[in-house]
């Protein structure tokens, strides 16, 4: 039947920190009917790896760091190795606080480049 694969087998570098452990990634982008081209992706991070961003960000604002590349890589059900990589920043910054304890959030980025399946 083959192995199960879920998101603990995928591995995000984001702008140089390996595997970042974010909850969620989304990413893509699609044509409108016009000549324009939509990129939307969002992450969801710990608010802990959200802190070493504030570190080095300008005035702590993570808006304010130049576009950095996110590596994702992950293995498909035929074990190939797939690697994507998009070039983005945080469009912005925030806290939420949940009464379940989950300290993490969900970033908008504004993105000027994703490659899918690019190899390694």
């Amino acid at each position: 039947m083959g192995e199960v694969y879920s998101s603990g087998d995928v591995i995000v570098t984001l702008a140089g920190l390996f595997d970042a452990n974010p909850s969620a990634i989304e990413y893509g982008y699609e044509y409108a009917h016009e000549y324009a081209k939509g990129i939307s992706p969002k992450i969801t991070l710990p608010l802990d790896v959200v802190a070493e961003f504030e570190k080095i960000a300008p005035n702590g604002d993570i808006a304010k760091i130049r576009p950095f590349p996110i590596n994702i890589t992950f293995t498909n059900a035929e074990n190939e190795i797939i690697h994507d990589l998009v070039i983005a920043k945080f469009k912005g910054n925030k806290r939420s606080v949940t009464n379940d304890g989950e300290l993490e959030n969900e970033y908008e980025l504004f993105t000027l480049d994703v490659q899918l399946n690019i190899g390694l």
